[in-house]
């Protein structure tokens, strides 16, 4: 299953210590990318962060990883002209 955070403070940065160790910094509503559970799970910063209301953690539906955007070619105009 996966999750994600939401900075739910209406000023200033929160940086989200996971447990895997490492952290997720997310601006004023700004939501993170789904994470594995285990990133939150049994994590007290993450517990005291949700239960000052600085953050909100929701369980999302496992999905497909998104298409990988198409790239663009930079081709240079023919100068033979």
């Amino acid at each position: 299953m996966a999750v994600t955070i939401t900075n739910l403070r209406a000023s200033g940065p929160v940086l989200v210590p996971l447990t895997t160790g490492g952290t997720v910094r997310l601006s004023p509503g700004q939501q993170s990318e789904p994470l594995p559970d285990v990133a939150v799970a049994d994590n007290a910063k993450v517990d005291k962060l949700q239960r000052l209301g600085l953050i909100g953690v929701e369980a999302v539906a496992a999905s497909a990883p998104p298409a990988a955007e198409p790239t663009r070619s930079r081709k240079r105009p023919d100068s033979s002209e």
